[in-house]
């Protein structure tokens, strides 16, 4: 089994994912495989996709993700949830005859967020059980947890990224969203979603973080402000999507009992579930493989792609 495929986008030459996708098919064994990149811009897709029809996938940046979506629905392609709900996808793969778009970047959060989000819950039972033990009953101890806002999100920011964060906080359990932004006219589209997904939202200017179980961030490194923190802050978990050497915004969170997430891990986490899709495009709809084989499959090519990114440290930005 051999692999050709390719990430797209404008600018291009940045981007970390044939260094990520290139160590997970040597790792796999995938000798003769291919993963290219090519600078595109977003009017120039569709003819690019009619041209190239021997790849089986495409990782796409911006600002190509929107338009991708657009594309899928004018063709008929297939749209996952993560697509057709957030409107924007990221990859593209080709499967017997069958096109079909998703958005990673969900998965991708999911699994960045996944650790230390079960870290803090563990955290907060144990720290509940003396509570209960004591005879005060165990809403008791629950209340307490949910009034450190375990069950809410706060995400910076209210474009493309930020509704990948909001489906990504769905999926996590959370029930409460409030978009810190600097312009609410901006954000009707994440508010929609979030009544669509049963999730209550609302919006604040981009000043004061309240205590959250998530605090993700979705603006450029250089679009976040000195913002100022509640004090009743006593964990949470904080993402950084964007991947700058230097988060001051991490730095911030961890200061205030949050446990930091580093962009990069969302990197390697979406391209890790595109990797996969490529794989299974690859090996054609008839293929039989077992949850184990899956899950370790999945596991080297996870190790592969952060030993790559460790070996080959620098700015990044897909």
């Amino acid at each position: 089994m051999t692999i050709s495929a390719a990430v797209l986008g404008r600018p291009i030459a940045h981007s970390k994912s044939p260094l990520l996708h290139r160590a997970a098919f040597q790792a796999l064994g995938l000798d003769g495989s291919d993963y290219a990149s090519f600078d595109l811009g977003a009017e120039d897709l569709e003819s690019f996709l009619a041209a190239h029809r021997g790849q089986i996938g495409f990782s796409l940046t911006m600002p190509l993700k929107e338009r991708l979506v657009q594309l899928a629905l004018t063709h008929g392609w297939e749209v996952d949830d993560t697509a057709g709900l957030t409107g924007v996808a990221n990859t593209l793969v080709r499967n017997d005859g069958v096109t079909s778009v998703a958005n990673t970047d969900v998965q991708g959060i999911v699994r960045a967020l996944t650790p230390g989000l079960n870290t803090c819950r563990e955290a907060a039972v144990t720290a509940a059980i003396p509570t209960t033990v004591g005879g005060l009953g165990a809403a008791a101890g629950v209340s307490n947890v949910d009034s450190n806002g375990a069950d809410r999100a706060t995400i910076l920011g209210a474009g493309a990224t930020a509704a990948s964060a909001l489906l990504a906080c769905r999926e996590l359990g959370i029930t409460t969203v409030e978009f810190l932004v600097r312009n609410p006219d901006r954000a009707h589209r994440v508010l929609e979603l979030s009544q669509q997904l049963g999730v209550s939202a609302n919006t604040a200017p981009l000043r004061l973080i309240a205590p959250s179980g998530l605090v993700i961030s979705t603006l450029p490194a250089e679009a976040v402000p000195e913002l100022q923190w509640s004090p009743d802050f006593c964990s949470g978990v904080a993402l950084d999507v964007a991947y700058a050497a230097e988060s001051s915004f991490l730095r911030q969170a961890e200061s205030h009992g949050l446990i930091p997430v580093e962009g990069t891990v969302m990197l390697v986490e979406q391209a890790v579930a595109q990797s996969e899709m490529f794989i299974a495009a690859a090996e054609g709809p008839d293929a039989e493989a077992s949850p184990t084989q899956h899950a370790d499959r999945r596991a080297v090519i996870t190790a592969a792609m952060y030993r790559a990114l460790e070996d080959q440290a620098g700015p990044a930005g897909d």
